[in-house]
């Protein structure tokens, strides 16, 4: 088998690795994917964020196994991942409204187009290539360990070629734009504070929060009248619930917005979306449901794909965007207590 076969072995290794780890650092991310693409009912959502990253980083980690038998674990997971995500891919690109997919977490483009698939079809020639080495006895180790000088030289050159283009290609910083650090440092289970905030004792600090200017981007209601967020905010802590899509995280929010009304009836729960949200029928009836036109107020407050929820009142943003429905209920418990204390 050619020693240059090793470098498929490596690329598999590093896709896995990197999915893995990044979807263990965005919790909730890879839960409400599996709802947005509206998979069948047997592959529950919590159970596939739990499982799928341990997966991934088995099976890089048995691809560099010195073993064959464990090797050929490794490369047989590596395959059958790729086949599925492949298979998922292509179902996502039948949907409308479209998703997004989360297999790097936060990390990426996370829009499933047909590069996407041609990305994973590729993906799936090179754990082919891991499997029909495997099955003749072969592994990264055993290529590696028959190598001559030059073809360390060679592997070499490759990866420093993949790292150039990985730094060159590997897109550039988005625009700056307004938004918030967290402000959840008053919740229980919180540690992070507000980079903004005082210390105790300094002019103007307000423990645990920090107000910012609201963004302007006013929001239409079904009668197409227009509201700021300032005449919003003066009615009391008003907790927005910006969405961007009709799928699966989107109706799982639509549902518990009654259970967060009635629990919290000292703040004003709205949903935002980035569509005219009184053209989906299961919207019908429901109050305080806002179209952000063009998505501006989404994209002043760095809000992305899953549901984020933001704290507002007359003052401005006084906590978020926060991201995922049990962030946005964290939220709206840190606005009951934040009530109470002032």
């Amino acid at each position: 088998m050619p020693a240059a076969l090793v470098l498929s072995v490596l690329a598999l290794v590093v896709v896995l690795g990197l999915a893995g780890l990044a979807k263990l650092s965005a919790p909730g991310a890879t839960a409400d994917m599996v709802r947005a693409l509206r998979l069948p009912a047997p592959v529950r959502p919590r159970m596939v964020e739990r499982v799928l990253p341990w997966t991934e980083l088995g099976a890089a980690v048995l691809l560099l196994s010195p073993w064959v038998s464990t090797y050929a674990v490794g490369a047989a997971a590596a395959l059958l991942l790729c086949l599925a995500f492949t298979a998922v891919v292509a179902h996502a690109l039948r949907l409308d409204p479209r998703p997004d997919c989360a297999c790097f977490g936060r990390v990426g483009d996370h829009r499933i187009t047909a590069r996407t698939l041609v990305r994973n079809l590729l993906l799936v020639g090179l754990a082919a290539t891991a499997t029909v080495g495997a099955a003749l006895g072969h592994t990264a180790w055993g290529l590696m360990r028959a190598f001559a000088g030059s073809d360390w030289w060679w592997l070499t050159t490759a990866l420093v070629v993949c790292a150039v283009a990985a730094l060159a290609l590997g897109g550039t910083a988005a625009p700056a734009r307004p938004r918030t650090e967290s402000v959840l440092a008053a919740a229980p289970g919180r540690s992070r504070a507000p980079a903004q905030d005082r210390a105790p004792g300094e002019p103007g600090h307000r423990p645990g929060w920090v107000a910012v200017p609201l963004p302007d981007a006013p929001l239409v209601d079904r009668d197409l009248d227009v509201v700021t967020l300032r005449s919003l905010g003066l009615s009391g802590p008003q907790v927005l619930v910006l969405v961007t899509c009709w799928c699966g995280p989107t109706f799982e929010v639509l549902g518990r917005l009654p259970g967060w009304r009635r629990e919290h009836p000292g703040t004003g729960v709205h949903l935002v979306h980035t569509e005219p949200p009184w053209s989906e029928p299961r919207v019908a009836g429901v109050t305080d449901v806002w179209w952000d036109p063009a998505g501006r107020l989404h994209a002043s407050l760095g809000a992305g794909w899953r549901p984020a929820g933001v704290l507002v009142d007359a003052d401005g943003v006084v906590a978020g965007p926060v991201t995922g429905v049990e962030e946005i209920e964290t939220l709206l418990g840190y606005s009951a207590s934040r009530s109470r204390t002032t």
